[in-house]
């Protein structure tokens, strides 16, 4: 016996009603695709900056006093954080960090070395150059690095918003240059 599929019949009107649940979803999935497209991006481009800041600052604890610390220090920022154009890089941090009696570490505000993203001293002269850097077994300074940049939104759902700024920091211990 043959099964016989009996061709299901479309009720009057169905077509407009699929047509009119479809107009109403596909933007609400648009935006949301959107969204998570440029939540994507600020994302990676956090993650970036947080790397550019980690592999600077540990530069800087090997190079320790040497008088080209910060500028290869910078350099290393700008190749790992200005390769992918996604962020702006504003300005970049090199200060020295006190250590209290219970091993928490607090900028030094008179000993901060800002520089524009191109490596240009904000501040002239620096307040803390790195020949000055004490780097002795047991004694050596503690450095904190601050990349500051400025993510653009990519699509235009949020650019009302407005451009997000943000840092990314980390401390490290000079590295001894004696022992």
């Amino acid at each position: 016996m043959l099964a016989v599929m009996e061709r299901r019949r479309r009720r009057p009107g169905s077509f407009g009603q699929t047509m009119t649940e479809f107009a109403l979803v596909v933007p609400v999935l648009f935006i949301l695709v959107l969204g998570v497209l440029d939540g994507g991006l600020l994302m990676f481009s956090v993650g970036t900056a947080r790397y550019a800041a980690v592999e600077g600052a540990r530069q800087a604890a090997q190079l320790g006093n040497a008088t080209t610390a910060d500028a290869k220090t910078l350099q290393v920022i700008r190749d790992r954080a200005g390769t992918d154009r996604l962020f702006t890089v504003d300005e970049i941090d090199i200060y020295k960090l006190n250590q209290d009696g219970n091993g928490n570490l607090t900028p030094d505000p008179t000993l901060f070395n800002r520089y524009a993203a191109d490596g240009t001293p904000l501040l002239s002269p620096e307040p803390w150059q790195p020949a000055t850097r004490n780097v002795g077994n047991g004694t050596s300074d503690f450095l904190g690095i601050t990349v500051k940049f400025t993510y653009g939104w990519k699509s235009g759902l949020f650019k009302a918003l407005g451009p997000v700024q943000s840092t990314a920091t980390y401390y490290i211990r000079l590295e001894p240059q004696s022992y």
